[in-house]
């Protein structure tokens, strides 16, 4: 099992997974881990926490975009804030790249 497919359990099963402020490790609810995912985390746990990392950038990432597309369409910024979020994180990047096309930074 690939670090995205560990991830995209997790998060199907209503595990956010997040990491450590140090970087070595992964957070997630107790108890909320089957033992088949915790031997997942645990025989991937460094590239999954680059995967994690690398989520956040994005969803970051995409959440300004959206800021801004919201701000040209004078629309609600939290609207548009709980629909980014509401994407499959796998997703998350091919609509930050469109939304950067369209809303590119100042």
């Amino acid at each position: 099992m690939t670090p995205e497919a560990i991830l995209a359990d997790l998060i199907q099963c209503g595990i956010e997974p997040s990491v450590t402020p140090d970087k070595t490790g992964i957070v997630v609810p107790a108890g909320k881990l089957t033992e088949a995912q915790r031997a997942a985390v645990l025989g991937h746990k460094p590239a999954l926490i680059a995967c994690i990392l690398e989520s956040a950038r994005i969803t970051s990432e995409l959440i300004d975009a959206a800021m801004r597309a919201a701000a040209h369409w004078k629309d609600d910024p939290e609207e548009w804030r709980r629909q980014c979020l509401e994407v499959p994180p796998h997703q998350r990047a091919d609509l930050l790249d469109h939304l950067q096309s369209q809303y590119p930074k100042p």
